[in-house]
C-alpha cells in the first residue's frame, strides 16, 4: 500500500484571499435597478392627465427642494405625497408648508384625472389657495 507523500505542499495550500469582483458586480447591479425603480414607486397614483395643447403645457422650472404632489384619482380621494388623506388634514400639512420660508416651500404639483368633474379640482385649488401657497403646476399629458 502507497503511502501519501506531503513533499509537494503549495498543492494542498489554502486559498486566504477573497476574490470580491462578483460581488462588486452584483452591488452595482442592485444599485442600478435601485436608481431606476425609485422614480417610478413615486408615482404610483393611477391617474389618467387631462389633454392639453403645446402651448399651454410649458416647462417647469426646477428648484432645489423637491415638489410635493397633490393628486386627485378617479373617486376623488385626496392623495397627499403618495398617502390618502381628507381635506382637514391636507388643510393642516399646506399650513405646515406655507410656514416655511419662501425659498424653502416646494412647488405643489395637482395631479388630477381627467375624468373628474371641474369642481372637485376648484375644491382642491381653494383649499391649496387658502393655505397661502403660490407655487402650483399642473401636469398634463401634450395632445398630438
Amino acid at each position: 500500500m502507497r503511502q501519501r507523500q506531503f513533499k509537494y505542499r503549495r498543492t494542498m495550500a489554502t486559498l486566504n484571499e477573497l476574490n470580491v469582483t462578483p460581488l462588486l458586480d452584483l452591488c452595482f447591479c442592485l444599485l442600478i435597478i435601485f436608481m431606476i425603480a425609485t422614480p417610478v414607486l413615486e408615482q404610483t397614483t393611477q391617474i389618467d392627465l387631462p389633454l392639453a395643447s403645446k402651448d399651454f403645457a410649458t416647462p417647469v422650472p426646477r428648484t432645489p427642494v423637491k415638489p410635493k404632489v397633490l393628486a386627485l384619482d378617479k373617486q376623488g380621494q385626496l392623495i397627499y405625497d403618495g398617502h390618502i388623506t381628507h381635506e382637514d388634514a391636507l388643510r393642516h400639512e399646506l399650513l405646515q408648508v406655507s410656514r416655511l420660508p419662501a425659498e424653502q416651500q416646494p412647488r405643489i404639483s395637482v395631479r388630477v384625472d381627467g375624468s373628474l368633474p371641474c369642481q372637485r379640482l376648484f375644491d382642491t385649488l381653494s383649499l391649496v389657495k387658502q393655505s397661502g401657497l403660490s407655487k402650483v403646476d399642473f401636469p398634463t399629458e401634450i395632445k398630438d
